[in-house]
Order: structure tokens, then C-alpha cells, then sequence
């Protein structure tokens, strides 16, 4: 082999080996940016292997329960401490799929009071069709048990007391189905469950619009994933809802739409050409990311 043949050999080698490490770096990148959106999920995530090494346990898993195994699990009769085999991640691990798996969380004191959680788990199958691991997706649901136990104080309550407590149900369903979420700074999310009337489209565009002034957030994530069909009255609610967030200096950002949805919205001959919309909520913080000129590393303000 001549000199000019080895350096030719040592420049192609040279080359591939930057594209090898562009690509690394850009997929880095890309899991470093996922990794900062799950954590800051309003939800707790756990992800464990078939060897039990926990390969996440987010920030708001960590909100929820602290570190692991550090609060006791209670069945829900909220008396009986939960055996092992109950676990839903050790169950995905076996491959079963758990839904909805309600429990309660000890107390941190002895005075305290507990966390009552719903849980939802998946197991992980490689290639070759084993599990891998198991992802496990855990939710407050205290609020929820809150409202439960109110419904049955009200059966027993006069009528009078009966309507204030519904009027305060009503806002506390309100508030639990519509979240505003300040996924990052100057970044909110609003995920839609449902369908949309006059009276819960009023009471959304208030919410948001002074979450929006309030923050002084300059983008609005608008998530439809929750909506399964979509009506004329609906239509209407959500673009008033869109022109009312503009008006007050932030930009709206549509995603989720559903199949379905997008077929009923061109029969009612929707135009979104002046909005932007995007598959998910995660194209849609890349957009925001992407406008405010900001990195992966930057964390999120906490929310007021």
C-alpha cells in the first residue's frame, strides 16, 4: 500500500468516524431532552429492568412518594398493607398489564395524612419478544378520593348544603378534567378531556386566560388528545379560546388531534391556517424550545 492509498484509507476512516460522533451527539441530545420532558411530567413515571435496576423514577414520583420504598403501601381499603406480588411494576415484569391499581401511601408522620395513587403499568418486550422491563405510570388521586367522600357527605346533606357543595364539585371537576400545567418557563399546557360546552368553555378561556396574564407565559400548548369527537359548538368554543390567548399576547399551539376529530373538523369547514399544529405534546414544547432559543438544561420555573 502506497502513501496516497493510506491516506486515503485515514481520511474516509476520519470522516466516518465524525459522522459516528455527530450522530451520537444528536442522539445524546435527543434523550437528554426527553429524559428533561418526562421529568417534568404531572405525573410519576417509573421504569425498571427484568434485574430490578430502576432506570428512572421522575421528579414527580418522587413529589408523590419520596424516595423509593420509603412510605408504606396500603390496599385500598387503606388498612391492609399491600403484599409484594400486588406490585404492579413487579407484575408488568411478568408480563400482565395493570390498569388504574389504586393503593394509599403511608403517612411520612404519624400525623400526617396519606396520598391515595392510582397506578397504571406496561410491560417492556424486546425484539425477541420478552419482557425488557416495565414502566410504571402513578397519579394523585387524593383530590379525586376528596370529591368521592364530599358526594357522599352531600347525600345526607340539606338541600341547601347539598347545592353549594355541587357548585364547588362542579368546580373542582372542572379544575381536575382541564389542568393548566406550566410545563416550562413562559410555556403552558392545557390537555382538553371531553367534549367542550357553553358553560365548561367559559370556564376554561377564564382559567387559561388569567394563568396566562398571571405567569405572563408567551406560548400556550392546546392538547386534544383526550377529545374523541368534535361538534360545531365545540369548534366554535375552541377557537374563541385560541383568539382570546392571542389577544393576550401568547401563542397557541394545537396538537393531539385525533383522526376522527380532523375528519369532523373539515366537515365543519374549520380553518387553522393561520395556527400551528403539531402530532404531540412533545413537537409541540420543540416548537417552544425552538422559539425561545433555549437548550435542554434549563429547567422549569416552578409554577405560581
Amino acid at each position: 500500500m502506497d502513501v496516497v492509498d493510506m491516506q486515503s484509507r485515514i481520511a474516509a476512516l476520519e470522516a466516518r468516524l465524525a459522522e459516528e460522533m455527530q450522530a451520537r451527539q444528536l442522539l445524546t441530545e435527543e434523550l437528554d431532552l426527553l429524559r428533561a420532558v418526562i421529568d417534568e411530567m404531572p405525573v410519576g413515571v417509573i421504569v425498571e429492568d427484568t434485574s430490578g435496576r430502576r432506570r428512572m423514577y421522575n421528579a414527580h414520583m418522587r413529589a408523590i412518594a419520596g424516595e423509593p420504598g420509603a412510605r408504606r403501601v396500603f390496599v385500598s381499603d387503606g388498612v391492609s398493607p399491600a403484599p409484594p406480588e400486588r406490585d404492579p411494576t413487579r407484575r408488568a415484569l411478568g408480563g400482565e398489564v395493570v390498569e388504574n391499581l389504586e393503593s394509599l401511601l403511608g403517612a411520612t408522620d404519624e400525623e400526617g395524612p396519606g396520598t391515595w395513587i392510582s397506578q397504571s403499568s406496561r410491560p417492556l418486550f424486546g425484539a425477541d419478544g420478552v419482557v425488557r422491563a416495565a414502566v410504571t405510570v402513578t397519579r394523585d388521586v387524593t383530590e379525586h378520593k376528596d370529591i368521592l367522600r364530599e358526594l357522599d357527605e352531600a347525600i345526607v346533606a340539606s338541600d341547601d348544603e347539598k347545592r353549594a357543595l355541587i357548585d364547588r364539585l362542579e368546580a373542582g371537576i372542572d379544575a381536575l378534567s382541564t389542568p393548566i400545567i406550566e410545563v416550562w418557563e413562559d410555556v403552558l399546557a392545557l390537555p382538553v378531556i371531553g367534549a367542550v360546552d357553553e358553560r365548561r368553555g367559559a370556564e376554561i378561556t377564564s382559567r387559561l386566560l388569567d394563568a396566562v396574564v398571571a405567569r405572563g407565559s408567551r406560548f400556550v400548548i392546546i392538547d386534544w388528545t383526550g377529545v374523541d369527537t368534535m361538534d360545531t359548538n365545540s369548534a366554535r368554543h375552541l377557537m374563541d379560546l385560541v383568539r382570546a390567548v392571542e389577544l393576550v399576547g401568547a401563542e397557541c399551539i394545537l396538537t393531539g388531534i385525533r383522526p376522527a376529530v380532523a375528519v369532523s373538523l373539515l366537515h365543519l369547514d374549520v380553518r387553522f391556517e393561520h395556527l400551528r399544529l403539531l402530532r404531540s405534546v412533545k413537537y409541540g414544547l420543540r416548537h417552544c424550545f425552538a422559539r425561545l432559543g433555549r437548550g435542554v438544561g434549563m429547567r422549569r420555573r416552578s409554577a405560581g
